[in-house]
């Protein structure tokens, strides 16, 4: 069983350790070089950031330059095939219409 006096005096000690804690983060937190550290993390997300872009709208840019062609190009031979099909059919009706 632990006294009122005790748990009373733990409750000090942890405040007393938690703002020793506090204090020194605070301290490691606005030191120099923290500042650099901040600022240089910035500037790698921000040229990250820059990179991924450029990346994303190079790719999308090529995409759009190769795949587009060949798929109008796929679009018009499918059209042709069709077109052939059609006539083929014409062709052989005709010839059955003519034979007795």
């Amino acid at each position: 069983a632990v006294s009122k006096e005790d748990a009373l005096r733990h409750g000090d000690l942890f405040r007393e350790k938690m703002g020793a804690v506090a204090s020194k983060a605070s301290q490691v937190l606005g030191s120099n070089r923290m500042k650099k550290a901040k600022t240089r993390m910035s500037k790698l997300v921000s040229k990250a950031w820059w990179l991924g872009g450029n990346l994303v709208w190079t790719a999308v840019t090529g995409a759009i330059v190769l795949a587009v062609p060949v798929f109008f190009e796929y679009e018009r031979e499918c059209q042709y095939f069709e077109q052939m099909a059609q006539l083929t059919s014409a062709q052989m009706q005709a010839a059955n219409a003519a034979a007795p």
